[in-house]
This record gives C-alpha cells, sequence and structure tokens, in this order.
C-alpha cells in the first residue's frame, strides 16, 4: 500500500513550514506528496445578467473558467514548489492538486478523495480574542480529518539537554527518548 501525504498551502511562511515538514516525511517513508491549494472563485463574474437564451453558454464559459482556475492554481504550486523548495523536491515523488471552495471542506474532501495517510499543515499563532470567536483551518481540519493532522509552527525547536538545537521534526521522526 502506497502511503500519501496531504500538505495544504497558501503560499505563506507558514505554510512553508508544512510544506518542508511534509516533504522530509514523504522523503523519509517514501510516501506521495500531495500539495494542495484551494482557489477562489471570482463571483464578480457571476454578477452579469444574462437571458434564458444564453444560460447555457454562460454556464459552459463558467464551468471552462473554473477549470482554467484550477490549472492555474496548480501551476502556482509548482512554482512555488520551484522557487522554495527546487533541491529537497528532486527525487520526491509529488503532485500538484487544487480545490475550489471553501479551505476547510475542500481539505476534508481531498483527504478522502486521494486516501490520504496523513495531513500536514502549517500552523499561524493567532491572538487570543481571535481564538475566542473563530476556528482556526488547522483546527477546523484536525476536528473533522479521516487520518491524523501534524500542525508544524515555523522555527519551532526542541532544546536537548546538551548540544545544538534539534528541530522538532527530528524528534518526531526519531521518536521519544526515555
Amino acid at each position: 500500500m502506497k502511503r500519501k501525504i496531504l500538505c495544504p498551502t497558501d503560499f505563506s511562511a507558514h505554510s512553508r513550514a508544512g510544506i518542508a515538514c511534509a516533504a522530509l516525511l514523504a522523503a523519509t517513508t517514501g510516501a506521495e506528496l500531495l500539495l494542495f491549494h484551494v482557489t477562489r472563485f471570482p463571483f464578480h463574474e457571476l454578477l452579469v445578467p444574462c437571458d434564458a437564451g444564453t444560460a447555457v453558454i454562460e454556464q459552459r464559459l463558467r464551468a471552462l473558467a473554473v477549470c482554467r482556475l484550477l490549472r492555474e492554481a496548480e501551476a502556482g504550486i509548482r512554482r512555488f514548489v520551484e522557487l522554495h523548495f527546487a533541491r529537497q523536491f528532486g527525487d520526491l515523488s509529488w503532485r500538484a492538486v487544487a480545490g475550489l471552495g471553501k479551505v476547510p471542506a475542500e481539505i476534508l474532501a481531498t483527504a478522502c478523495r486521494e486516501e490520504a495517510d496523513l495531513i500536514v499543515m502549517g500552523r499561524r499563532d493567532r491572538p487570543p480574542l481571535q481564538r475566542l470567536f473563530s476556528r482556526s483551518v488547522s483546527e477546523a481540519v484536525s476536528r473533522a480529518a479521516p487520518c491524523p493532522v501534524l500542525t508544524v509552527r515555523p522555527a519551532q525547536v526542541i532544546e536537548p539537554g546538551a548540544g545544538s538545537p534539534t528541530p522538532a521534526l527530528a524528534a518526531v521522526l526519531q521518536g521519544s527518548r526515555a
């Protein structure tokens, strides 16, 4: 059974930390990495009025626009990888996947559709008041995910007793030291 790691990205520094972690896990385990981005539909284009005769044509044009948006989003993922991860992704098995809709719902749907074994997400630190009134994307995904979810904060470091700092990911891969 081939393993799959789903890693959503919004092209931010926070998501870069998630991608770096997911790439290391994929390289270590031989899993396929799915980089996923949710794009938005330009709803202002829907405001153009049309009569019943042109409705079918309008519907087909919107379907073509959606396909174009998804292709552009996947191309954006590939450019992002080339810019930030060219060396790390050399021998890695990975694909760019895009979705259209609400971010948490699209991540969950893609995890189910692709039968992901793990979701790796970059996490933002949010102010307490913001956390009180709304859930973060990573929290919403974690609560409903069909598989384990690993959230990663940038520059997260564990200090072992003596010596140089070890990235938190190395501790996760090595397991706990008792």
